[in-house]
Formats: structure tokens, sequence, C-alpha cells
């Protein structure tokens, strides 16, 4: 049986994780998250929620970290 976390994304995707590993679906779609909450970051936005996008980023930057996907850290980015 294969699980969803198998499945290798669509051909032409393109991108590989810090071995070089090509991407699955999920990481895919887990750095799209990661992408679009740091591009909401960079908005001048209410304080209320940039301080709650900032929590929604933090489990996500872990576990894109924990994944080998990307590394970097957030106080790096200036979050």
């Amino acid at each position: 049986m294969t699980t969803s976390i198998d499945t290798v994304a669509p051909a032409g995707s393109g991108g590989t994780d810090l071995l070089g590993r090509p991407l699955t679906a999920d990481e895919h779609a887990i750095l799209s998250v990661y992408g679009s909450l740091r591009e909401a970051l960079s908005r001048d936005l209410p304080p209320c929620a940039a301080a709650n996008i900032r929590a929604a980023l933090a489990p996500v930057a872990v576990a894109v970290a924990d994944l080998g996907l990307r590394y970097e850290h957030l106080t790096d980015l200036s979050v």
C-alpha cells in the first residue's frame, strides 16, 4: 500500500530536498504553505494579523527543517 507521503511530485515540478532527493507532492505542499506564510509576513499587516501568522509559521518552519526541505532560521528572516 502506498501512502501520500511516498508519492513523488509530478514530473517537471522540480525541486529537491537538502540531500538532493526529489520532493514529494506532500513536501511541495508544505513548502507552498511555508512560502505563503513567509510572503504574508513581508506585507504591512495589522499587529494582530502579523502575530497570528508568525505563530502559524513557527510549527510549519519546524516541519520544513525536520523534513530537510530548507534550512533557515526564522530569526534570520526578521520573523
